[in-house]
């Protein structure tokens, strides 16, 4: 069933069951069911009628635009109309004493009688009114969400798109050192690539098993060692069973990008970087560290790669944490710690 006829279902059900009750309610009090369902039957079509007036014409036109003097006047004057047409049509099709509960009929155009007419529209209008109010609030909601989702879908692609191009020209850069020297490595680097680019193009899951995301490190670990070679000393320890986890595609790779560009700046001899993978019920921790070169050597290595781009950007580690705030909102912990002579970052996840 189409939601608009679903919504079209639930409104004849509600004004089904309205009448039903209020057809036994009069019915037991005037002791006359017969009279009861005939005076409803007209009396709910004055108040359905009044009802979708005042919800779907009425308020939409005069509440938002703070018309709230020709909203009061339209209103009383809708219902002067409508209860002067049900007493008419009471005498002519039901009965003459439109006001049997009265003690004369004198009393029919009196202000207790008109009083009692005005509220008991009133009340319908109330309730209709109120059903429909919260209804367009729960669906405005659930819009708002639905925005957010599609916010929040847009802005991790445009984050992880930002990746890419950071990464891809990073090992292209490497790639291009290869083949100028003819390196028989270039031909692995090229497929490792190959993957890699496919993997982060291709790769729509919102989660991956946390084996697979480790191979496709592993790859960019295997690009980096051959760029450094064996001056490259790694380190990768992981604690627990890969199988069992599944982790958010490319979420460690802006770190370990990280690491190896603060690692690697005027590392004329060894390369030391250190990585640690924990794996528990509950959580999944990271954690990569790399010796900081001094100032006075960092400064001469800034001065003759000024074309290197390890040392351009910096968005990677802000465009993780934005990443971070939107999968895992307060549920993860990120702490990068700066001494004299580490860098270090530990990130942790929860396992589920």
């Amino acid at each position: 069933m189409k939601l608009k006829e679903r919504h079209v279902t639930y409104h004849i059900l509600f004004w089904i069951v309205y009448f039903t009750l209020n057809t036994l309610r009069w019915g037991a009090y005037f002791n006359s069911y017969s009279y009861s369902f005939n005076s409803n039957l007209l009396g709910f079509s004055i108040h359905i009628s009044l009802a979708y007036f005042h919800a779907y014409f009425l308020l939409p036109k005069f509440i938002p635009n703070k018309k709230y003097g020709l909203y009061v006047l339209s209103l009383l004057s809708s219902l002067a109309v409508m209860l002067s047409l049900k007493l008419v049509l009471t005498y002519l099709f039901i009965n003459q004493n439109v006001w049997p509960e009265a003690s004369s009929q004198q009393q029919i155009l009196g202000f207790s009688h008109v009083m009692e007419l005005v509220l008991g529209e009133l009340y319908v209008m109330g309730i209709t009114t109120s059903i429909k109010l919260t209804i367009d609030w729960i669906q405005q909601q659930q819009k708002n969400r639905a925005l957010e989702r599609q916010q929040m879908e847009t802005e991790l692609n445009l984050l992880k798109s930002q990746i890419q191009p950071h990464f891809f020209f990073n090992t292209l850069n490497n790639l291009y050192s290869l083949t100028l020297v003819n390196s028989p490595m270039a031909s692995e680097t090229v497929l490792k690539l190959s993957e890699l680019m496919s993997y982060m193009l291709y790769q729509k899951k919102q989660k991956v098993a946390l084996s697979e995301e480790i191979r496709y490190i592993q790859h960019y670990l295997d690009l980096e060692k051959l760029r450094f070679g064996n001056r490259l000393k790694l380190d990768f320890e992981i604690n627990g069973d890969l199988s069992a986890y599944e982790v958010t595609p490319l979420i460690f790779l802006p770190f370990i990008e990280n690491t190896f560009k603060h690692g690697t700046k005027n590392r004329i001899n060894n390369i030391n970087i250190n990585m640690k993978l924990d794996l528990t019920k509950k959580s999944i921790t990271f954690t990569c560290e790399n010796p900081i070169p001094s100032k006075t050597n960092e400064h001469a290595f800034l001065e003759a790669n000024t074309n290197s781009s390890f040392i351009k950007g910096g968005l990677g580690i802000q465009n993780a944490k934005r990443r971070l705030d939107l999968l895992y909102s307060d549920k993860y912990e990120l702490d990068i710690s700066e001494s004299s002579d580490i860098y270090k970052v530990t990130l942790k996840l929860p396992s589920t």
